[in-house]
């Protein structure tokens, strides 16, 4: 049965794993947050070449998570998203929409306007803004929306509370 993620892609995540683990400290440290050990640890990106992939181990899904968990950012879980198409997106606002309007709320505001222009400015520097650019654009952009989103609901006093 072929499967659907190449050796590259199956590498790519293996590193990933690695990257996350050392960002939360080493896997000395690590390895007293999660069930794996350090030698456990060490088989999720250790290369074999093996065509097979028998040999290969692949850090489980709970440990991934206890991974990005202690690296603070989702370091694995960025990489399963982006082997699918997909792209993550903080929720930053999960308590944002409750009561009315604050200084907190034109601050976040400004805060999200800063970024999306700051943005812009550094990717039109050069006189072309390439793909990564636009990326970094548009996820700054959306993150104004659903900034602004709060603010009008709040200020409007929106029955979904600004939650967003």
């Amino acid at each position: 049965m072929a499967r659907l993620l190449t050796q590259k892609a199956v590498d790519g995540l293996r590193e990933t794993s690695r990257r996350a683990v050392v960002q939360g400290g080493g896997p000395e440290k690590f390895q007293h947050s999660t069930r794996l050990n350090q030698s456990q640890l060490s088989k999720c990106w250790t290369h074999v070449h093996d065509p097979s992939r028998k040999s290969q181990q692949v850090m489980a899904i709970d440990v991934a998570v206890e991974a990005d968990m202690e690296a603070g950012a989702p370091v694995i879980l960025g990489e399963m998203a982006r082997l699918e198409g997909y792209r993550l997106e903080r929720d930053d606002f999960e308590e944002s929409g409750k009561g009315g309007l604050g200084i907190a709320d034109i601050g976040t505001f400004q805060a999200a306007f800063h970024a999306l222009s700051q943005s812009m400015m550094d990717a039109a520097a050069d006189g072309k803004v390439d793909a990564r650019e636009a990326a970094d654009i548009l996820e700054h952009f959306a993150k104004f929306l659903r900034v602004a989103h709060v603010v009008e609901c709040k200020a409007h006093d929106c029955d979904d509370g600004g939650e967003v």
